[in-house]
């Protein structure tokens, strides 16, 4: 399933010129992590004099750091990949999708922080008693299951 993800991953981003995936998937390593937080890779062109133009979308609090930073952002795409991957930077202004992050944890229920209490009383160590009740929660957080008594 992975592979299939990665051939149509490989697929929509060769349309927008870019032959080399990892210029948009390790974007963040590339371009460094707060300017990664306003740009991404919209597009790998290559231009009529034969100059590889990289099209950035940016909020516009980093459109003009941008045009600033091009230079040394060229210089790292291309270090990253040993060659002269971008030769030119354009910047567009639009609107940055916000990365999405786990949703918070449900709630345990009375019965079951009490059952997994119950669960990891007879461990003597409290620092490992206290840390299989974190990992107890996180699992009974993402389960839509029983308590444990009844599984």
């Amino acid at each position: 399933m992975a592979e299939d993800a990665l051939r149509l991953l490989k697929g929509h981003l060769a349309k927008r010129g870019f032959a080399q995936v990892e210029l948009v998937t390790r974007w963040r390593e590339i371009a460094g992590t707060s300017l990664a937080a306003h740009c991404f890779p919209q597009k790998l062109a290559s231009a009529a004099n034969g100059t590889l133009v990289l099209t950035l979308v940016a909020d516009d609090r980093a459109s003009l750091e941008l045009q600033h930073q091009a230079p040394k952002l060229i210089d790292r795409i291309n270090r990253y990949f040993g060659r002269e991957a971008v030769s030119k930077i354009k910047v567009v202004a639009g609107d940055i999708p916000k990365p999405r992050g786990r949703p918070a944890p449900r709630p345990l229920t009375g019965a079951e922080e009490s059952e997994l209490k119950a669960w990891t009383a007879g461990v003597q160590d409290g620092a490992l008693r206290d840390a299989l009740q974190r990992l107890g929660r996180c699992a009974l957080a993402e389960s839509r299951k029983t308590p444990l008594s009844r599984r």
